[in-house]
């Protein structure tokens, strides 16, 4: 907390019943986000024990969402699924959110248990973008490519994913990025059996 933000994470405690105030006085909404749910880049293993603490803390009510952040894509289904459970079981009611990283290759596997597990919303960022510059050891967000080839929602279809290839292909030129994401690879491939190949035309 205090390489993010500046500050222990006591005195995000102590602030958060402002921030509700404050976000509920121009009708918003405040999502209580726990970075570093799983593992932490100085301390090792969070105890599953010390997210519960705060979830259930008082001066956290008011949240809208709660945020479970494996902001190093070191966790692995088991306990993602565990501590979205305990969430759902034994805090407040809120919209639960995981966020999950894909630098062990856990992104999707990650993702897909918090949703068994009751996660109401997952993040997901175009060709894997992100990473955490105050964590080290922090690559990339899990990518949305592969975030809806894993789950498949009714809307999404090959015409969808190759339209989400083109954006996702320029955006990171644009920023000079690379691609980190694997279905935006197999969707370039010449595997084209595979309706979900949406041939090689890169921008």
């Amino acid at each position: 907390n205090r390489a993010n933000i500046g500050r222990d994470t006591a005195d995000s405690l102590a602030a958060m019943p402002d921030a509700v105030r404050l976000a509920r006085g121009v009708d918003g909404s405040i999502q209580l986000c726990l970075a570093t749910a799983f593992t932490c880049p100085f301390d090792g293993p969070v105890d599953p024990e010390r997210v519960l603490a705060i979830a259930r803390d008082p001066r956290t009510e008011g949240a809208d969402d709660i945020v479970l952040a494996d902001t190093l894509g070191q966790a692995h289904p088991g306990q993602v699924a565990a501590l979205v459970a305990a969430v759902r079981d034994r805090t407040p009611p809120r919209r639960i959110v995981f966020h999950g990283h894909d630098t062990w290759g856990m992104g999707v596997a990650n993702t897909l248990a918090a949703v068994a597990a009751g996660a109401d919303m997952v993040d997901g960022a175009l060709g894997g973008l992100g990473g955490c510059p105050f964590a080290p050891g922090a690559s990339g967000n899990t990518a949305s490519e592969d975030i809806l080839f894993a789950t498949r929602p009714d809307w999404f279809d090959p015409a969808t994913l190759a339209s989400l290839a083109t954006l996702s292909e320029e955006l990171l030129a644009e920023l000079g990025e690379p691609n980190r994401s694997r279905a935006l690879e197999g969707a370039r491939s010449k595997a084209s059996a595979f309706e979900w190949v949406v041939g090689t035309e890169r921008p």
